[in-house]
């Protein structure tokens, strides 16, 4: 676990320096690279500053609105849960202007319209089941009497 936590933090210094120097596709990759190791890891402090930082830091780069609002919230979700001072101002600095912006709503995909499910004839319901419409074959979930049962040691 111990591993994890110093590839993630790897990953993030990378993203962080690559972010810097404006290659914001290469941070994005480092930065998914770390979540991916964080999520492995089991809940603790260390962890939850470090996806905090992540999220945040992912939030602050250009890209699809509604990903930057949900990094947002997850990043300032994470940075409340912990007790590092610096990451916690930073996500309320973060919150603060996204509210002022309104930038802190995720985008909502419109809602398509669904194709109403039109029934079947009951003609048609029994077609090609045999005589009478009964089924053939077993019922589900009933298991065949004198059939093969597990041996038992």
């Amino acid at each position: 676990m111990r591993e994890l936590l110093y590839e993630a933090a790897k990953h993030f210094r990378r993203g962080r320096s690559l972010a810097e120097r404006g290659d914001a596709r290469g941070a994005t990759v480092a930065y998914e690279d770390a979540l991916r190791d964080l999520h492995a890891v089991r809940p603790q402090r260390m962890r939850d500053v470090l996806l905090a930082q992540v999220y945040l830091s992912r939030h602050q780069l250009d890209g699809d609105p509604a990903r930057r609002a949900s990094d947002l919230r997850m990043g300032y979700a994470y940075a409340r849960t912990t007790a590092e001072p610096n990451v916690r101002a930073l996500a309320e600095e973060l919150w603060r202007s996204a509210v002022e912006r309104g930038d802190h709503r995720a985008a909502v995909a419109p809602v398509r319209a669904r194709t109403p499910v039109r029934p079947v004839p009951s003609d048609d319901r029994d077609a090609g089941e045999g005589e009478g419409g009964a089924k053939s074959g077993r019922r589900r979930g009933r298991r065949r009497s004198g059939g093969r049962s597990r041996e038992r040691a």
